[in-house]
């Protein structure tokens, strides 16, 4: 409706524009007043075909040049629009509808330099291009989006705007047209100091670096996608049917369950949020390349957990899973945790990454101690917020048992840093 009243007040006003100027040369006379007259028709017969020439039947293309990238990188992005009668149009305007989430950017772990100002990775992005396109029939735009921060986002829709040369008139359409980029967390190379594993007949954690006992058969599993070709018992895959595999003491590795605190609170720094996220695909990546048997949970407004598996889609689903995930408000974190720990069996080793260090949490963190043959807790926070509360904690933690490693811009702002488990 809004549409029709404007189209109808355009073409009265350019009527009108026509009916002054032929009065004007009707009453003055002389060649002068005529000359302009018969020199403005040609313009004015422009502007009523532009008036009723529907640019919203033209047909646009969006290409990205990649679909799945990682934090950070750079994306070229292609507009293509075609039209199937080449009119002449003076110029054209595309506008991108840059979605909310890309109103940020990421720089890698440059970005960790405004930790404690997260504020200042804020950006409005505003993509607009000018083409000249006259008797075209295909309009091309191009640019590039850098710095695009993690996550999925979507590109739901294009502006197109065009007018004549005065500006008497002025169309304007938009396209619903849908495309999306994932950007999975930024990974960086983490070592471990440790890492755990315990023979299946013991009761207490072994902790090796590389050493690898696998002399010693305990039994057959059925084949899983990555297992070597050497380990496969034919004498059982012949009696059964069905690829076995030999599966060694070693491979008795101790479950280890990884817990990310997704849980959204009062204060919550975004960019702490950000590093434990990234704290967590790098250390989950370095893990899932053992024969540990790796489960992890996310603890939040939505719950997530994948199992114990040795199957690499599993890892994939994780990764993409923290490619998207977000704080979200939900009880309390050390009240879910406890919860979820209830339906879990004893004598794992717990890895848990949060950002939000108090007392509940730390009563928590003891009583899974008990459960638990190992707990390894990366608290991410910036230097300066750091309170001397949250040293007695982590020292109180510490004398219990529980590893904690504190991870500040200091180590985040390094592609290579250590941790302790």
């Amino acid at each position: 409706m809004k549409g029709r009243i404007k189209f109808t007040f355009t073409l009265l006003y350019v009527l009108l524009l026509f009916f002054v100027l032929f009065a004007y040369a009707m009453f003055q006379g002389g060649f002068v007043s005529w000359f302009l007259f018969y020199s403005f028709v040609p313009v004015q017969f422009y502007m009523i075909l532009l008036l009723f020439y529907p640019i919203s039947r033209w047909k646009i293309e969006r290409k990205l040049s990649k679909r799945v990238i990682q934090a950070g990188d750079s994306v070229r992005v292609d507009i293509f629009i075609n039209r199937k009668v080449p009119f002449p149009i003076y110029y054209c305007i595309m506008e991108e509808v840059v979605p909310a989430s890309l109103h940020r950017k990421d720089t890698h772990i440059d970005k960790f330099k405004h930790m404690d100002r997260p504020d200042a990775l804020l950006e409005q992005r505003i993509v607009k291009k000018i083409a000249f396109p006259w008797f075209s029939r295909t309009i091309k735009f191009h640019y590039s989006l850098s710095q695009i921060p993690r996550g999925e986002h979507h590109f739901h829709a294009i502006k197109v705007k065009t007018g004549d040369f005065f500006g008497f008139i002025k169309k304007e359409h938009q396209f619903d047209l849908t495309n999306h980029v994932l950007a999975y967390p930024f990974k960086r190379e983490i070592k471990l100091k440790d890492k755990v594993s315990s023979f299946e007949e013991g009761v207490t954690s072994s902790f090796q670096t590389h050493a690898r006992t696998t002399n010693v058969v305990s039994g057959v599993r059925e084949y899983a996608p990555g297992d070597r070709f050497s380990l496969i018992d034919w004498k059982t895959t012949a009696r059964k049917n069905a690829v076995m595999t030999k599966e060694y003491e070693q491979e008795k590795s101790t479950d280890v369950l990884f817990v990310l605190d997704s849980v959204f609170y009062h204060g919550l720094n975004p960019l702490s949020y950000e590093a434990s996220v990234e704290l967590a695909t790098s250390i989950f990546g370095a893990l899932k390349t053992s024969t540990t048997q790796l489960a992890f949970m996310s603890i939040g407004s939505k719950k997530a957990f994948f199992p114990y598996h040795q199957d690499p889609a599993k890892h994939g689903a994780v990764n993409r899973f923290l490619a998207t995930v977000r704080p979200g408000k939900a009880t309390a974190f050390p009240e879910q945790l406890e919860t979820e720990m209830q339906k879990l069996s004893d004598g794992f080793v717990m890895i848990i990454v949060l950002t939000n260090f108090n007392e509940k949490v730390t009563q928590t963190v003891k009583r899974l101690r008990l459960k638990s043959k190992r707990v390894i807790l990366f608290f991410v926070k910036p230097a300066s917020t750091i309170t001397e509360v949250d040293k007695r904690m982590m020292q109180e933690l510490s004398l219990g048992g529980v590893i904690v490693n504190l991870i500040t811009e200091e180590q985040l702002m390094k592609r290579k840093f250590e941790v302790n488990t």
